[in-house]
């Protein structure tokens, strides 16, 4: 039996050997860790290629940065300098409004002035002798001028008795107010017992006598003329009419 399976094994149909070098196990691990350093050189070459490629140069980023800081303060100047001139401009139209406003409290002023300085010349005018063919009482001066509320109106009415007169004169006096709206006239006549505020009170005076009062008129009214009456003892004394 022996002598069969060696001549078996000598045969052609002997099955085949592999013959293997074993490798030192301090030499393979040496060859495993030259390999990995080079697959780890390799995956880090990989990376920084595609970072470069994936990224603008540090060099470029540091000179847009430094463009960008350039430019920042470049418009934070010119911004400062534009509010600088907006204020400045501000002032300059806060004092030139203040100028305009104080102009027209001075003009405000100046009317009032003139409107009473004209009152006082028009009342030491009216005080002035009357002819010497004048007899009785007078009706020496008539104002009639509009209040701040436009449909309030203010008169203003000076009587006198001329000569040297020796007792007082006590009587009345009537306004009839000729009144244009809407193309229809009408008559307001004061004194009127459903605005008796409006006047104008009784006379009693010896020489002189001013007599004021207000009187309202309604929105769209224009005044044309207003006649004034001067009464005593059931009689007129003096009559006469102003167109406005």
């Amino acid at each position: 039996m022996k002598l069969k399976l060696w001549m078996r094994n000598l045969s052609v149909s002997a099955p085949r050997v592999a013959v293997r070098t074993q490798l030192p196990w301090a030499l393979r691990a040496g060859v495993l860790l030259v390999a990995v350093l080079i697959a780890a050189a390799g995956l880090a070459a990989v990376y920084r290629y595609a970072r470069d490629i994936g990224q603008p140069d540090h060099g470029t980023i540091l000179a847009e940065l430094e463009t960008a800081r350039s430019q920042l303060q470049r418009l934070t100047a010119e911004r400062d300098r534009v509010a600088a001139e907006s204020v400045q401009v501000e002032n300059q139209l806060s004092v030139e409004r203040a100028t305009r406003e104080g102009i027209a409290v001075q003009m405000k002023s100046l009317e009032e002035d003139n409107a009473r300085l004209r009152a006082d010349l028009a009342f030491f005018e009216s005080l002035l002798p009357p002819p010497a063919a004048t007899r009785g009482v007078v009706i020496r001066s008539f104002q009639l001028q509009p209040e701040t509320d436009e449909t309030t109106l203010r008169y203003r009415l000076l009587v006198q008795q001329s000569g040297r007169p020796d007792r007082d004169f006590v009587g009345t006096v009537v306004l009839k107010v000729s009144l244009q709206q809407n193309g229809q006239l009408t008559v307001l006549q004061l004194p009127d017992t459903a605005h008796p505020a409006a006047g104008p009170a009784p006379l009693s005076f010896r020489h002189y006598q001013r007599v004021e009062g207000s009187f309202s008129v309604p929105v769209g009214a224009a005044v044309r003329s207003v006649q004034v009456t001067i009464s005593s003892g059931g009689e007129t004394r003096a009559q006469q009419t102003y167109s406005m």
